[in-house]
């Protein structure tokens, strides 16, 4: 099933806004592989993780929805309307209330608003209206002991910049990872850009995707990397001893 994302606003900014291509921001360029009007995480996918017009856009797979709501955002979105299943909406209403970005036409829950709201303080920004309630202090402690920490936390990754998650103490020890991609990524493709982007953007979805599962993640260094590579030229040099024999 598709479901949609579509821009709120009529009169004149969506008669300016259906008249805008909608372009893919230099800050999102590593996230997504543009094919005409469709996105895709990688060369490798079969599908596309969404499809995109001037006022709406048509995904799959809510894990998406940080990036794209991202990108709506950049592009004028200043309010969206979802329609698809609950999980899809819950999901875009967590994604654009962090954002600043209003949800016409859905009525969160109380577990909902309190995961709105606390992932909007931890963005410097303000909640949506519909997040912002009157409730006492128990009760606000009980919305938030319900919330889903480990699939805000792995949307919070995916939307974060590289630099933004390496200062975030919850995910520094993430990021050392999609550092370590970096470095092979130089390594393995020195000469194509693309090709780096593409392999760094599926290793931090990797990564976001751990996160989301409760899995515990190490931190790494990237010089390991390079003790890795001693070690692997060494071992050539073996095997091509023992050959020589």
């Amino acid at each position: 099933m598709v479901e949609n994302v579509e821009a709120a606003g009529p009169g004149k900014e969506g008669e300016a806004r259906r008249r805008r291509p909608m372009e893919v921001p230099a800050e999102l360029g590593s996230r997504f592989l543009r094919v005409g009007d469709k996105l895709y995480r990688s060369a490798h996918d079969k599908q596309p993780v969404a499809t995109i017009t001037p006022d709406r856009i048509k995904a799959k797979n809510p894990n998406s929805l940080p990036d794209l709501i991202r990108l709506a955002k950049e592009n004028g979105w200043t309010a969206i309307k979802v329609s698809g299943d609950a999980e899809f909406q819950r999901a875009a209403y967590l994604a654009a209330s962090a954002q600043g970005i209003k949800v016409d036409g859905y009525k969160p829950d109380e577990k909902t608003k309190a995961a709105a709201e606390r992932e909007a303080l931890r963005q410097g920004g303000v909640p949506d209206n519909q997040a912002r309630s009157t409730r006492t202090a128990n009760q606000a402690r009980d919305t938030r002991e319900q919330a889903e920490p480990r699939a805000d936390l792995a949307e919070r990754f995916r939307r974060q910049s590289d630099v933004q998650n390496a200062k975030d103490p919850e995910l520094r020890k993430a990021q050392s990872h999609v550092a370590l991609a970096m470095a092979v990524a130089a390594e393995r493709f020195p000469s194509d850009y693309d090709k780096r982007r593409e392999f760094v953007a599926e290793r931090k979805e990797e990564v976001a995707a751990r996160i989301g599962r409760g899995e515990t993640i190490a931190g790494i260094e990237v010089k390991a990397r390079q003790e890795q590579r001693v070690r692997e030229m060494a071992q050539d040099q073996i095997l091509q001893k023992s050959r020589s024999r």
